[in-house]
């Protein structure tokens, strides 16, 4: 029998939309007093603390072994005052509302009650979403909290107390409201008030609750303090700047201004956040303050589509996401590794020795047929050309920072073969055709069209049969472009991962297993991910106005998030311009801290196949490890990596490596083939 939910936990789980896989937003700091408030009654109910009407008093200081409540009884037992209860409570919501929030949503996912997908999304499991009640839970608390608590409200049934304590903390928070009509609140208001608690813990959240929420709404823009500026040159404003290392430029910019500050493009002003508290205010707050649209505007006119995943937000937004998800995971590419492989080796095996290989292009050409032929059946070789100078043109429209006429005199013809690539890749995903096969992502996408042609409609097919391969020719292939050239300047990591992929290839073809246990390799990855990340910032507009460590943001401000900045701060990464893999071993693991690791973007829009890029990035350096020795050409000048901005962050053109001598038999050209349609 599980131990009963916490009313942190069934305040949670009231909240919770299905729809959106977030909570209803709530009002100010209404959800860190609810949680402080949920937080007090759960102490109270284990009589570790008691009330009377002006003050808070500790019973037993003993720990109840809960990662929820134990924080706030540490607080009040290292307090030698007595304090009242709202005090109290604004105290634990202002220092614990967002660790409790935390830590009841990984114990909901730990019960099996909620589900997380990779963009911070919850959703019930399907268990609870359709059998209405929690997994390992016995007894009245088993069956789903809005079942029981609207049954109490509609029917007029006898809480227990504590459902009568729980009816008053969501009343004080304002969750009716949220979740039921105004038609259905005159209906049940009556009965709330009768059945809600006297409880003063309650009393004390909807006072301190109303009072936050009073003097949230006194012209809050008159204050907050202005946001500082970022100096930059007359007319061109931060533009020089931003054409090199964007992550550079917005963790200098941080370490100067903050984590909030602006900068100048020619004809836009941004606001930028950075840094970890930026993170974190992403992870809370992104789907009520941020929205994509206008900021990726362009990209569906260059899609010929009214909108594509990465432009939309809210419930559609998921559901999309939900669509796509099982065929950008983990699970897709660990399914065909042995086709992963295959093309690496295929391409280590049209090498020559000695001659320069650009790097970017290069690795650019190994992944980019690797995720054709993983998610969507189709080897893309004869069309790599022409989605790369389409992607290209699709980053410098969002950009907005090249007159059009420098990349678009080719678009017609070169969107012309991209509409020829996705009917091919359509054509090999009939209905009669994928008998047997694996579901794909693309299969995905059709059957949602097929079912609901209104929500994607085959005017948005393109840029959903499109997406694979514009990640793979961006994100993949500029860090792992990174990731080799910095492998061929360290010696002891080089040889270190050569063992590593001598012992993979030892016993023939591997298995998804032994590529799992690549552990040197994969920390290798995420080493390279952290400091070369191609995707620093995230580009937003402002669609409700807040506040953001002392400064009012208001709505309709173009907004930057630098995501990545955290990356170099030393309270995360010691000593953080240090290239180490040994900080994502046992027992540091410090890319595992909540908000500290974010080269695939984070919250809502985070990208989708992370977990496959980084099984991709592993396989491909130990493939060309395994059968071939490579050196930086030109050779490196102290280790640095040059680089371009334009038109986005990866190693420049003339920046590679050359073979040395090939290794272990690799076959010759065209021997190694990947089975997939061509």
């Amino acid at each position: 029998m599980t131990k009963a939910l916490t009313f942190a936990e069934d305040l949670c789980l009231l909240l919770q939309d299905n729809a959106s896989g977030d909570l209803y937003p709530l009002e100010g700091r209404t959800l860190d007093f609810g949680l402080a408030t949920a937080t007090l009654l759960e102490l109270a109910h284990h009589d570790r603390i008691d009330t009377d009407l002006d003050n808070l008093l500790l019973v037993d200081p003993t720990p109840l072994d809960d990662p929820i409540a134990d924080p706030a009884l540490a607080l009040i037992a290292g307090n030698s005052e007595t304090l009242n209860p709202g005090i109290w409570i604004r105290r634990i919501g202002l220092q614990l509302g967002s660790q409790i929030l935390d830590a009841a949503l990984n114990r909901l996912c730990e019960r099996g009650i909620l589900e997380r997908d990779p963009g911070d999304n919850f959703f019930l499991s399907p268990v609870v979403a359709h059998a209405k009640r929690y997994p390992g839970v016995e007894g009245d608390s088993a069956e789903e909290v809005k079942v029981r608590v609207m049954r109490i409200l509609f029917r007029e049934e006898i809480p227990h107390p504590w459902e009568a304590d729980l009816i008053g903390l969501a009343s004080a928070c304002r969750v009716f409201e949220k979740v039921l009509s105004p038609r259905e609140l005159d209906c049940v208001d009556a009965r709330v008030e009768e059945v809600e608690s006297l409880n003063l813990l309650c009393r004390a959240g909807r006072i301190a609750i109303d009072e936050d929420l009073e003097a949230s709404r006194i012209a809050p823009q008159q204050r907050y303090k202005p946001i500082p500026k970022a100096p930059g040159l007359p007319l061109l404003g931060n533009a020089l700047g931003m054409t090199g290392d964007l992550n550079a430029f917005f963790t200098k910019r941080y370490r100067r201004h903050g984590p909030i500050f602006r900068i100048r493009l020619p004809g836009r002003r941004i606001v930028v956040l950075a840094g970890r508290e930026a993170n974190s205010f992403v992870l809370r707050h992104a789907r009520t303050h941020l929205r994509s649209n206008r900021e990726f505007s362009g990209f569906c006119r260059a899609m010929e589509t009214d909108r594509a995943m990465i432009s939309m937000d809210g419930a559609d937004h998921v559901r999309l996401r939900r669509v796509a998800q099982a065929g950008y995971s983990r699970a897709v590419i660990e399914r065909d590794i042995d086709q992963a492989i295959k093309i690496a080796r295929h391409h280590v095996s049209s090498w020559s020795v000695g001659p320069r290989l650009r790097a970017f292009e290069t690795i650019q050409r190994i992944v980019t047929e690797q995720v054709g032929v993983l998610a969507t059946g189709l080897l893309p070789r004869e069309y790599f050309e022409d989605l790369k100078y389409f992607f290209d043109s699709l980053v410098f429209t969002v950009r907005r920072d090249r007159p059009r006429f420098m990349y678009a005199h080719r678009m017609p013809r070169v969107r012309g073969r991209i509409r020829e690539l996705c009917a091919k890749v359509v054509e090999l995903h009939h209905p009669d055709l994928r008998k047997g096969c694996p579901h794909d992502v693309v299969d995905a996408f059709l059957e949602l069209h097929r079912k609901d042609p209104q929500f994607l409609p085959e005017t948005d097919l393109m840029s959903a049969m499109v997406g694979p391969y514009i990640a793979a020719m961006d994100t993949v292939a500029g860090t792992l472009s990174f990731a080799v050239l910095r492998l061929f300047s360290e010696p002891g990591y080089l040889e270190m991962l050569r063992a590593e992929a001598d012992a993979l290839f030892a016993n023939g073809m591997p298995n998804a297993r032994d590529v799992r246990a690549l552990a040197n390799t994969h920390a290798f990855v995420t080493e390279a991910l952290r400091c070369y990340p191609t995707v620093p910032v995230m580009m937003r507009t402002v669609c409700n106005g807040f506040e953001f460590q002392g400064h009012w943001v208001p709505a309709g401000t173009s907004l930057m998030v630098a995501t990545t900045v955290v990356h170099r701060d030393p309270e995360h990464y010691p000593d953080p311009d240090r290239f180490e893999i040994e900080r994502h071993l046992p027992p540091r693991k410090e890319s595992k801290q909540r908000g500290a690791f974010a080269p695939f973007g984070i919250g809502p829009h985070t990208c989708l196949g992370g977990a496959f890029a980084q099984v991709q990035m592993a396989t491909v350096i130990a493939t060309m490890l395994r059968y071939g020795e490579f050196e930086r050409d030109p050779a490196p000048e102290d280790g640095v990596i040059r680089a371009t901005g334009y038109p986005s962050y990866r190693p420049h053109r003339q920046v590679g490596f050359r073979l040395v001598r090939r290794r272990n038999e690799v076959r010759t050209r065209g021997s190694t083939e990947p089975e997939a349609q061509s």
